[in-house]
């Protein structure tokens, strides 16, 4: 969601960078908003699984602070543009990274299944668009996070009724769109508070890390659990026993409105 146009593509000169064979197999996914990291998690997973030769490396990256040359013009004494706050506020530079493979050998989370969906009757909610002028609008409409909230329930217990497994040992990875997102899955999916101690943390600590938040929450609760140096960070409840989570439900939404459930056993 960088809303850059460059070319040679990001994908190219990673690999580049990073020295890797020239016939790696490359995509280079953009626009797709805060649920990036776990639909990109969801396709690593099914690409490795194709074969046990197949070993996938995802890198989600979002350089926000380059919309600056993007934004609509200031002219004195009119009112700013509501959009140029949102773009300029609301979002980090941030980045985070996995390794897919049935080889592993020293694997601390497996994915078990993804889901995604599409909610109907919501594809205004959520816009961004690009003007003649090269400047870029942003909107985002009131109902978006109650559109979520009423749809969430019955995806997650079904996914979880599959598998036979209680949600009060699953843990959360939330997108970090605000205070309001994570309160209000906490209460439509009747979880406690330490349930969505992750996604708390990184976004007091960091803040909405768009697509990238997804991995960077989901790391974050991985290492607690098994390390010896556990967080603290004020109003924040974490738990007493990390080890009493065995799962945990990643959850993104974005443009569309668009839902990702990815289910992870650690």
């Amino acid at each position: 969601m960088t809303g850059t146009i460059g070319a040679p593509s990001m994908d190219i000169h990673i690999s580049k960078e990073l020295g890797l064979n020239p016939n790696v197999k490359r995509l280079n996914v953009e626009s797709m908003g805060c649920l990036t990291g776990f639909r990109l998690t969801g396709l690593c997973r099914d690409i490795s699984l194709e074969s046990e030769n197949n070993v996938v490396l995802l890198i989600v990256c979002d350089i926000r602070s380059a919309l600056g040359n993007q934004l609509t013009p200031f002219i004195p004494m009119e009112s700013i543009d509501k959009s140029n706050v949102i773009i300029s506020a609301l979002f980090r530079d941030a980045c985070g990274a996995a390794i897919f493979s049935q080889k592993t050998s020293n694997t601390i989370c497996n994915v078990i299944d993804h889901r995604c969906a599409i909610i109907d009757n919501t594809l205004e909610l959520g816009r961004l668009k690009e003007f003649n002028d090269s400047s870029i609008h942003l909107y985002l409409d009131k109902q978006l996070p109650y559109a979520v909230f009423d749809y969430l329930p019955n995806l997650v217990n079904s996914l979880l009724k599959e598998y036979d497994i209680d949600i009060k040992i699953c843990q959360f990875a939330v997108h970090t769109g605000g205070p309001k997102i994570i309160r209000g899955i906490e209460k439509c999916l009747n979880l406690d508070e330490e349930q969505l101690c992750a996604s708390w943390y990184v976004m007091i600590n960091y803040g909405n890390l768009s697509g990238s938040s997804n991995l960077v929450v989901l790391e974050h609760f991985c290492r607690w659990k098994y390390s010896s140096i556990k967080p603290t960070c004020k109003n924040i409840i974490f738990p007493k026993d990390f080890n009493q989570y065995k799962y945990i439900v990643g959850l993104s939404f974005g443009p569309g409105i668009a839902v990702e459930c990815v289910l992870f056993q650690l």
